[in-house]
């Protein structure tokens, strides 16, 4: 352990000369703290100002907490103890002989991005960005923030009234694909498809008459996914050809929005062609050519259709097929409300209604027993499944106690 923090060995910085580099990592976490307090007070808190007292003091890791109340207050409160770091600090490997690179402080807590009773009347959070260019700290690159869930949950909630349990539900478990809304005007503008086979454009045709959601049934959304990983393959897999670190690609707004806006993006170039300069179109082409192969072969196994191309399952803790839920029928996906992937998805749906008795719903991919022989083990996967849900029964302190007399 070093003031830099516990130090690790990593061989992906292997070269010629050693086996890797011993790289000093710091985090919050390894400062003493005590979250147990927030929740504490948190299952205790009358109104507003219980609320912003019992998540002051709520270090890491950094949550959103979002609080609402019978008389109507509602807020969001980015909390935890954020380094107050300059621009692009930690997000490179810095030198560990200079004391200057050390942390210098933490963000006050008032000065956590935070909202309360706002003028559109919701607040919402989906990992989005929580604050502008306006903010004077540095939080992180936006990559890490990505945008599309929450650009579609806040325009969607703009647009909705009197709303219900139900139309909660529904908004929860949406699968429209805005990510693929922005994307798809810029694959179509690139794509020569007079360039095309008959089969090629086969499945050209789906893309363009899908209807943007990631149903479970729909073969446009398979398109779109097998079509897009091609297209980034065939835009940065050149360079990062020339590396054996094992770096991470850069975001997929990345090249949506490079795409957009400049015609001559520079990486549509393939480095390894030295005399040929390839240009956005003749990445579009090459990607969709590619993709199109893939597509056979999914069609040929009658995997085409979203979800059994995406495949959703919910692992056993030991990842044990036997005791897994696979071959789910679900929809959704990566940049979409309904954030199910393969391997990944929403644990736990809520919707509380601020009724004068509370009305309740919630549903999780499991069931109430841990024991794999039981009838509950799973008895809740293909309601989660299927986007519905479960009365939650709340109940009062009397009636707790009267329950504990009989």
């Amino acid at each position: 352990i070093t003031v830099f923090g516990p130090v690790m060995f990593d061989q992906q910085y292997k070269t010629n000369t050693n086996d890797g580099k011993y790289i000093a990592v710091r985090w919050k976490a390894h400062d003493a703290s005590n979250e147990l307090r927030t929740f504490y007070k948190l299952n205790r808190m009358k109104n507003y100002a219980d609320y912003a007292d019992a998540v002051s003091t709520f270090q890491c890791p950094g949550q959103n907490f979002v609080f609402a109340s019978h008389s109507g207050d509602i807020a969001i409160r980015q909390q935890g103890a954020f380094v107050a770091k300059w621009k692009q600090q930690g997000d490179f490997v810095m030198p560990g002989t200079d004391s200057s690179y050390m942390w210098q402080g933490t963000i006050p807590v008032r000065e956590n991005p935070q909202m309360s009773n706002p003028e559109r009347g919701f607040v919402s959070s989906a990992n989005q960005q929580s604050v502008d260019d306006t903010y004077p700290y540095y939080l992180g690159r936006p990559s890490n923030f990505p945008p599309y869930r929450g650009f579609i949950i806040n325009r969607k909630l703009a647009a909705m009234n009197n709303i219900t349990p139900q139309d909660m539900q529904m908004l929860q478990t949406d699968n429209y694909n805005v990510f693929a809304e922005i994307a798809r005007p810029v694959l179509l503008k690139y794509l020569n498809e007079n360039n095309l086979n008959a089969e090629q454009k086969k499945y050209l045709q789906l893309f363009k008459d899908w209807n943007l959601r990631n149903d479970v049934n729909e073969k446009g959304a398979t398109v779109f996914r097998v079509w897009w990983d091609s297209l980034e393959v065939q835009t940065w897999g050149d360079e990062f050809a020339n590396t054996k670190m094992q770096l991470p690609w850069p975001d997929e707004s990345t090249l949506i929005e490079s795409l957009i806006k400049d015609s001559a993006y520079q990486f549509a170039d393939d480095i390894s062609t030295p005399s040929k300069k390839e240009t956005i179109a003749d990445v579009m082409l090459a990607s969709f050519i590619k993709a199109a192969k893939q597509l056979a072969v999914l069609e040929k196994e009658k995997n085409l259709d979203w979800a059994k191309y995406k495949d959703t399952k919910v692992q056993h803790l030991l990842k044990l097929p036997a005791l897994s839920s696979l071959h789910l029928p679900i929809g959704g996906g990566q940049h979409i409300i309904n954030a199910t992937t393969g391997v990944h998805g929403p644990s736990w749906r809520m919707i509380v209604h601020m009724t004068d008795t509370i009305e309740a719903y919630g549903v999780y991919p499991g069931g109430q027993s841990g024991n794999p022989g039981s009838k509950y083990y799973d008895n809740f996967v293909q309601h989660w499944a299927a986007g519905r849900y479960y009365s939650i029964v709340f109940v009062k302190k009397q009636e707790a106690r009267k329950d504990e007399r009989m």
